[in-house]
C-alpha cells in the first residue's frame, strides 16, 4: 500500500491527470437504468433526465478513521486513486481503486501543513497542475493552495459578500475545475439573497465562475429543489459542483429531513450566455436563476441487496457531498464517482456509489 501511495504522490506532483485513450475492459452491469420518467418534485423544466445513467456499483469504504468525514473528490486516473479531503483533519486520503472500479481502498493520507489559520473545516478539492486547491473553512471565503506534498502555497479570495452566510454552516461547500475556470457555490441563500430551502420552494445560491487567468468573477443564480418528502423540516442545498466543461456544471444537491433520511440529486446547467448576478446585492424572485436538468435522482435507483443503518428512502442514499469524474467505459460510457460524508456517525455510511452515464 504504501509503494501505491508513493506512486500516486508523484503523479500529483507533476500534474497527471490525462484521459487514458484504451477502453476498460469491464463486467457486466451490476445494476438497471434508471426510469427515463423519473421526475423530481417541483421543477418542471428538469422533470426528465438528460442521460442514461446507471448504478454501476456501491463500495463501502471501512469504518476507519481515514475514511470518516470524507467531503471533497477529485480522480487521478494515471494512477486510479479517488483523492478525498476530510473535514475532521488537515489532509487529504488516496483511495485506490481495484481494477474494476467495484472497491476502493484507503492508503496513507497527504497531510496538508504549514497553514496559518488552526480552523479547520476541509469541503472542497481539485487538483490544478501540481498545485492543489481546497475549501479549508465553510464560513469563510477563500479556497487555499498545497503544493503536491500537502504544504501551503497562500490563499486565494473569492468575493467578500460570502462571509455573510445562512445559519448553520451553510456557506462554500463545493469546488470544481475546467481548463479555464474555477467554480464554488454557497450552500444555501446569504441572508441577503432570501430563505433556506422549504417544503414548497428551493433556496437561492449563487455559483461563482473564477478565471483562472485573469481572476475576475462571475456569479450565477441557481436555485434548489424544496425539501425532500418527509414530514418533517430539514435542509436542502448545493454540496458539490463538477465542470464537464468550461460553461456546463454537475450540481449534487443534497438534503436531510430527520425521521425520513437523505434526499439526493445531480443536475446539469449550462452556464453559457447566462446572466451575472454579481452586481446584484439581493437575489429574489425577479432574478433569472439557471436551467437545470436532471441527470439522476439517487433515490430512484434500485438498491438491489445494498443495505443502511439508519433510517432511509432508499439504503443507497447517504450524506452524498462529493463528485468526481471517472475514466471512459468499453462501451462508451462514463463513470461517475459520489462520495458520502459520515460525519463519524454509526447511523450514516462511508462509500463510494459508482454510476455509468451515457450521454454527459
Amino acid at each position: 500500500m504504501r509503494r501505491r501511495w508513493w506512486t500516486a504522490a508523484a503523479a500529483l506532483l507533476i500534474g497527471a491527470c490525462g484521459t487514458s485513450s484504451d477502453p476498460i475492459a469491464t463486467p457486466a452491469d451490476a445494476g438497471a437504468t434508471v426510469d427515463a420518467t423519473a421526475e423530481t418534485e417541483a421543477s418542471a423544466e428538469a422533470a426528465a433526465p438528460v442521460a442514461d445513467v446507471s448504478l454501476y456499483a456501491v463500495a463501502e469504504l471501512p469504518r476507519t478513521d481515514a475514511t470518516q468525514g470524507l467531503s471533497g473528490t477529485f480522480f487521478d486516473e494515471a494512477t486510479s486513486t479517488l483523492y478525498a479531503i476530510q473535514d475532521t483533519q488537515a489532509r487529504v486520503v488516496p483511495l485506490v481503486a481495484a481494477q474494476d472500479f467495484r472497491a476502493f481502498s484507503p492508503a496513507t493520507p497527504i497531510a496538508l501543513t504549514g497553514r496559518p489559520d488552526p480552523t479547520w473545516d476541509g469541503e472542497g478539492i481539485v487538483r490544478s497542475g501540481a498545485e492543489l486547491l481546497a475549501i479549508t473553512v465553510e464560513t469563510e471565503p477563500r479556497l487555499e493552495r498545497f503544493d503536491a506534498n500537502g504544504a501551503y502555497l497562500g490563499r486565494i479570495d473569492l468575493p467578500a459578500r460570502f462571509a455573510s452566510q445562512a445559519p448553520g454552516n451553510k456557506g462554500m461547500e463545493s469546488l470544481a475545475l475546467s481548463p479555464r475556470f474555477l467554480f464554488t457555490a454557497n450552500e444555501a441563500a446569504l441572508p441577503a439573497d432570501g430563505p433556506v430551502a422549504s417544503k414548497t420552494r428551493g433556496t437561492l445560491v449563487r455559483i461563482v465562475r473564477r478565471d483562472r487567468s485573469s481572476g475576475t468573477t462571475t456569479e450565477h443564480a441557481y436555485r434548489t429543489e424544496p425539501l425532500g418528502a418527509g414530514a418533517g423540516g430539514g435542509d436542502m442545498g448545493v454540496s458539490e459542483l463538477l465542470a464537464v466543461t468550461d460553461d456546463a456544471l454537475l450540481v449534487l444537491e443534497r438534503g436531510f429531513q430527520s425521521g425520513f433520511g437523505n434526499t439526493v440529486r445531480i443536475f446539469r446547467v449550462d452556464l453559457a450566455g447566462a446572466p451575472d448576478v454579481s452586481g446584484v446585492p439581493a437575489l429574489g424572485d425577479a432574478t433569472p436563476v439557471l436551467t437545470k436538468k436532471l441527470l439522476v435522482d439517487i433515490g430512484t435507483l434500485p438498491p438491489g441487496d445494498v443495505t443502511h443503518p439508519g433510517t432511509q428512502p432508499n439504503p443507497l442514499l447517504d450524506n452524498y457531498e462529493s463528485l468526481a469524474l471517472g475514466p471512459p467505459l468499453g462501451d462508451g460510457r462514463r463513470l461517475l464517482f459520489v462520495t458520502s460524508d459520515d460525519n463519524a456517525s454509526a447511523t450514516q455510511v462511508a462509500r463510494v456509489l459508482v454510476l455509468a452515464i451515457r450521454g454527459l
